[in-house]
């Protein structure tokens, strides 16, 4: 029997951050603001809860409906500076290409002759975020539409005056975080203890760290141009090697990385998979990587389960794991490979990639008469 633990967790919001400059904005908010689409910015993109990037633009649009709410109207104002329709042109500004199921939230700041105006969309910090958008509520100077019969305050418009050649914007949108999900098996039993019950759901919650590294990481490990996001401390609790470079406060330790250069990135999955779990879940396709990774961060548990699996490994692998062990001092490793390749030597000998690797060390040959 096997109890299923799922786990799912949303990680802070995540902001972008995009500038945006425009010049001879007077004559293309007169030109093509006054279409019915307006003026797009270029594309900047924003991660949505499914992790996935999303590429938006924003538009711009001149106010220039002839009616409000059902009524005519007859002006637009300023209400800070109090200055008439002439003087001042009034426009939107809304977030395009939105998928139906993005949420967003965030700010707008515009430059406007040495004033700065602000507008929103949501709360961010108050977890309020917009699935419809709408257009960017003023904060700053809210603009009165006169009507024949009453006024309107319309917080969705802006102000410029008709000498505004060059509009600066900085527009900060927030989409909720990434959504995570993972599960898990806990084999349970009737006999089983509180206390191993206990290990096997604390082993499947660190699991679960290692899925979701990338939200709470301080330390990378890059490879073969792939980023492993982990954790300082639990890479030196488990390594005495990693934790004496984090103690001298070697290069890595300032720069917060390090690069592998010397295995595949498929090697440093796995190493990352057993630090964290103590297992090893997929298949491994070159176990000398992986015993050399394991021997070079003196991680004992690792070289202990390479040694156990030793008798499974393909018969191709065996003649790389001899030459490494060889290298390397690993007495246990180079005796259990010999007695492997002792025990089927007309097999081997009929491999002729096997023949030209011992050929190429023929110390070890010697090796084989002293068992």
């Amino acid at each position: 029997m096997a109890e299923i633990w799922g786990r799912s967790d949303l990680s802070p919001a995540t902001k972008s951050v995009f500038n945006w400059k425009i010049e001879n904005f007077q004559r293309m908010l007169k030109i093509i603001g006054q279409t019915a689409t307006g003026f797009y910015s270029p594309r900047f993109d924003v991660v949505g809860l499914d992790g996935k990037v999303h590429s938006l633009k924003l538009r711009v649009t001149q106010f220039t409906s002839t009616s409000y709410k059902g009524y005519s109207v007859t002006g637009v104002s300023e209400a800070a500076n109090s200055r008439p329709m002439g003087e001042v042109v009034p426009f939107q500004v809304d977030v395009a290409y939105i998928p139906c199921d993005l949420m967003l939230a965030g700010t707008i700041e515009m430059e406007l002759n040495g004033q700065t105006i602000l507008g929103s969309i949501g709360n961010a910090e108050q977890d309020k975020f917009e699935k419809t958008i709408t257009n960017f509520t003023n904060q700053t100077y809210p603009v009165t539409i006169k009507t024949s019969s009453k006024d309107f305050e319309a917080d969705s418009i802006f102000c410029v005056a008709t000498t505004q050649d060059v509009l600066e914007m900085k527009v900060q949108l927030c989409t909720p975080g990434n959504m995570t999900s993972s599960t898990s098996l806990v084999p349970t039993t009737n006999e089983q203890t509180a206390k191993q019950v206990g290990e096997s759901r604390l082993l499947s919650d660190i699991k679960a760290l290692l899925d979701s590294v990338d939200k709470y990481a301080d330390f990378n490990i890059e490879c073969e141009g792939e980023n492993f996001p982990c954790h300082e401390a639990i890479l030196r609790d488990r390594s005495p090697v990693f934790d004496k470079m984090f103690l001298q406060k070697l290069r890595e330790w300032n720069t917060r990385e390090m690069i592998m250069d010397d295995v595949k990135k498929e090697t440093v999955g796995h190493l990352l998979e057993y630090i964290y779990t103590g297992q090893v879940t997929k298949l491994v396709e070159n176990d000398a990587e992986l015993i050399y990774v394991a021997d070079k961060y003196h991680i004992a548990g690792l070289m202990e389960l390479c040694l156990r699996k030793l008798p499974e490994v393909e018969d191709n692998k065996v003649v790389d794991i001899l030459i490494l062990a060889d290298r390397h001092n690993l007495e246990d490793f180079k005796k259990l490979s010999m007695q492997r390749i002792l025990k089927d030597k007309n097999k081997f000998l009929k491999d002729e990639d096997f023949v030209t690797k011992l050929n190429g060390t023929p110390h070890i040959l010697m090796d084989f008469f002293k068992l």
